[in-house]
């Protein structure tokens, strides 16, 4: 057993400290993280005494090495209780001196069995197994230490019973019976055995399984954000007692050979032993583990398959309802869920409401256009699921118990946005699978990518839906050109002291979007950019009549948030809060004070390249956008300039369209070619920018119209 002792501690020790660093490293200001790194380090205080114990049994500190063993025994006892105060993620947060306060007979305990023979006054080993002479102390150490563990224990059930959110109620049992089983079995084999039966045969072999056991579990649900489900247990556990059953054989070995003492392998060291069978257990893992892993992954690579199949079959469709009835019931049937369906924005209800549903019946609740849920996903481009929800404190901390509200209300588990034209267009929704597992990592990540590409066959869908409804693309185009040529300036300001360049690509033949100047005198310069949704006659009605309620705010140029006021006003009283979607940037640069104003509507945040700093500063004030509300009031922005910054003002289209390899233009690139080209003139530059962004797209259509103007201060 000996070798074995060496080989598990060892290997336990190597996980711990490991772990720990990861954890660290992944969001150390995070407490749950924190409070996870001490248990793992009191872990690994215990494997590593242990280890040395074994490697060196005739050391003259083997006493001072097995009371450190002592003291880390309490402090991972008395960290499971500080665990317990901050498990599961989402829970309130303690003061680090209540944590101190908890801990100071641990604290206290351990320099005791540290530091004097209150509990062993002696360590050797004998035929093999380690003995200890105890000292009356040693009952009272065991007594605190188990006090710890039973006010740890009964805090986690105590939460247990007390939480009515479910995935909390799952993380806990899951730690918590593992984690009890791997504590139970150290205490019996390092604890109870040695003292009260006089054998220590078991004596680190225990340890280590329950460091693997019970740090294991912690570390799990500390760093995933899906929790593992029944079925996600029985994969890993078939999957580890599989590569088990693979690497006993080599290790069975060693130790036989080990215990036989056979010709030449007698003058061999234990460690060389405990070593190579430590290498044996890592080569394993490298090697053999992914073989078997894919073997266990059958399944996902058929669900993978299916998702692949069904993109390929679906690009071609134009009908907007086909297609989204098909991607319904090929997420419900591949994920063998109870429901699925999709909610799409109905502009003249301003609310997302039912579209399509498959399977159960289901109590759904409109969604507002401006909801929480759903300004989350104009800003973040990704799927949710609700563990995530309950654990993810950036992105939900503000807004969890809105958006879990959400998910429960309307039986969601997963929700795949679906973009057009700069908004959020509709939402997949799917329920609970069949056998209420839970949706799992690989999943999660193959849904994520059947979301971007979806998207694109969805958006292609509905524009072809909307140009019906214009009758032929080009056709109603042609009728708008005239209205068109008056809704575009004809010349680019000159102004000393500050330079403009711009361009212009339509997605069509004439374009819908609109930009254009206004100088109310020759000390400032006001610049708006528009996008409109739609083609045709309609869609240029708009850029009329922004050129009009525009030019007619000459007096309150130098104030963004009135202008644009004005014109949101303007367009609600022309359609009643039910048009088209509009999305607008106005800015206003004052000369003699070099200050910027600036107001948003939805549309792509002003970036501002600071030649000082060498960096880009975006100017947001996050407004919606307008038309929909009538008396809406919007943000002002303020930012000083000096001579050589620049500015640049640009569409979405020019960062969301994608070429032929399904590669965005992204905005990392149009602020490089700004970095590279900072001493060139605005017009050199957006001729620089229109060039790269055409061999970037080359044929490949685009999203809708570009827009791009640049600054700079001279």
């Amino acid at each position: 057993m000996q070798i074995l002792n060496i080989a598990t501690s060892l290997l336990a020790s190597i996980l711990l400290i490991l772990l720990t660093i990861f954890v660290l490293i992944k969001d150390w200001r995070d407490q749950v993280h924190r409070y996870y790194a001490f248990v793992s380090m009191s872990a690994f205080g215990i494997l590593i005494t242990m280890f040395l114990a074994y490697v060196y049994p005739s050391s003259q500190y083997l006493t001072q090495i097995n009371r450190f063993s002592q003291m880390s025994t309490t402090l991972l006892f008395s960290s499971i209780l500080t665990m317990s105060l901050v498990f599961p993620k989402g829970v309130k947060k303690i003061p680090i001196l209540y944590t101190l306060l908890i801990l100071l007979p641990a604290f206290a305990i351990s320099f005791v069995t540290a530091f004097t023979d209150l509990t062993i006054t002696r360590a050797y080993f004998e035929n093999g197994s380690i003995v200890r002479d105890y000292r009356p102390g040693y009952t009272a150490y065991m007594v605190v230490a188990f006090i710890y563990l039973l006010l740890g224990t009964a805090n986690f059930i105590r939460k247990y019973f007390k939480t009515d959110v479910e995935v909390y109620r799952l993380q806990i049992q899951y730690v918590f019976i593992i984690t009890s089983t791997a504590i139970i079995l150290a205490a019996i084999c390092s604890i109870i055995m040695p003292k009260f039966f006089n054998y220590s045969e078991l004596y680190v072999f225990g340890a280590s399984i329950a460091a693997f056991l019970g740090v294991g579990s912690f570390f799990y649900s500390v760093v995933t954000s899906n929790l593992m489900d029944i079925t996600t247990v029985l994969h890993k556990t078939a999957m580890h007692l599989t590569l088990s059953a693979i690497i006993i054989a080599p290790v069975y070995g060693i130790v036989r050979v080990y215990s036989m003492k056979w010709g030449y392998f007698t003058n061999i060291p234990t460690l060389i032993y405990a070593g190579i069978i430590a290498i044996l257990f890592v080569l394993f893992y490298i090697y053999i583990q992914p073989i078997i892993d894919r073997l266990f992954k059958r399944k996902q690579y058929e669900f993978e398959n299916v998702l692949n199949n069904f993109l390929q079959r679906v690009e071609g469709i134009k009908d907007f309802r086909s297609v989204i009835q098909q991607i319904t019931d090929t997420l419900n049937d591949a994920l063998f869920l109870n429901t699925a369906y999709f909610v799409m924005l109905n502009d003249e209800e301003k609310k997302y409401e039912l579209y399509y549903l498959k399977g159960d019946d289901t109590d759904i609740d409109s969604i507002d256009r401006y909801s929480v849920i759903i300004e989350w996903f104009m800003q973040n481009h990704r799927i949710i699921d609700i563990d995530r929800v309950y654990i993810d404190d950036k992105s939900f901390g503000e807004i969890r118990e809105y958006v879990v509200d959400f998910f429960i209300n309307n039986s969601i588990k997963v929700i795949l946005p679906i973009y057009h034209d700069g908004r959020v267009l509709g939402l997949f929704c799917l329920g609970a699978k069949n056998n209420l597992s839970s949706f799992k990592t690989n999943e999660l990540e193959r849904l994520q990518y059947f979301q971007r590409e979806s998207n694109i066959i969805i958006s292609n869908a509905y524009l072809y839906e909307e140009s019906k409804r214009e009758q032929i693309i080009s056709r109603a185009v042609g009728l708008s050109s005239d209205i068109l040529s008056r809704a575009v300036p004809v010349s680019l300001p000159s102004l000393r002291g500050i330079k403009i360049g711009a361009f212009y690509i339509p997605s069509h033949r004439e374009g819908m979007d609109y930009f254009d100047f206004i100088e109310p005198s020759n000390n400032g310069l006001g610049v708006i950019a528009t996008g409109i949704s739609g083609v045709g006659v309609g869609s240029a009605i708009y850029s009329v009549i922004l050129r009009s309620a525009f030019h007619s705010c000459m007096a309150e140029a130098h104030s963004t948030f009135t202008v644009m006021r004005s014109l949101n006003n303007v367009l609600y009283e022309y359609s009643g809060g039910k048009g088209k979607f509009v999305t607008a940037y106005y800015y206003y640069y004052d000369v003699e004070s070099r200050r910027l104003m600036y107001t948003n509507a939805g549309f792509s945040p002003l970036e501002i390249f600071g030649i000082e700093r060498g960096d880009f500063n975006s100017c947001d004030t996050e407004g919606i956008p307008l038309g929909y509300e009538k008396g809406t009031t919007f943000g002002m922005g303020r930012i000083s300039l000096i001579r050589g910054d620049i500015g640049v003002l640009y569409s979405r289209a020019l960062v969301e369209s994608l070429n032929q390899r399904g590669e965005r233009f992204e905005l990392a690139q149009l602020r490089g070619i700004i970095k590279e080209n900072r001493r060139s003139t605005p017009t050199e530059i957006v001729e620089i920018i229109k060039e790269r962004f055409a061999s970037f797209m080359r044929f490949s259509p685009l999203k809708s119209d570009v827009v791009v103007i640049v600054l700079k201060i001279m």
